[in-house]
């Protein structure tokens, strides 16, 4: 896995668009809200929303902590290394991230992502 293959996941979901934001953060975003972001000096970590049940447990297994600015908070991991999480296991979060994001789209905004 490597940030080429998590940007051709993320940009396969209906709706995505990928840019900077925050002046060095590379976002994969649906309607403008991001659900995925890698560091554009690096690009060696990924940070992504996750549901409160696999926040916990992801965030016990190594390389992978809460993201920083309010990962505890709204339930963001950071992925210290790509190994971490295995090619299922990213494709399942990173799809399960866009759906979380999504899903806080007002519902004609959300009908319209097909």
């Amino acid at each position: 896995m490597d940030i080429e293959k998590i940007r051709e996941i993320c940009l396969a979901f209906p709706g995505t668009s990928e840019g900077i934001k925050y002046g060095d953060r590379l976002c994969f975003m649906v309607v403008n809200k991001h659900f995925c972001s890698s560091d554009l000096q690096t690009l060696s970590t990924v940070n992504f929303k996750v549901s409160d049940v696999e926040f916990d447990a992801l965030c016990e297994r190594e390389g992978i902590d809460p993201a920083p600015y309010g990962g505890t908070t709204y339930k963001w991991v950071k992925v210290a290394f790509f190994d971490a999480l295995s090619e299922e296991e990213w494709n399942s979060l990173l799809s399960r991230a866009y759906e979380l994001v999504k899903l806080k789209l007002p519902q004609k905004v959300q009908r319209t992502l097909i």
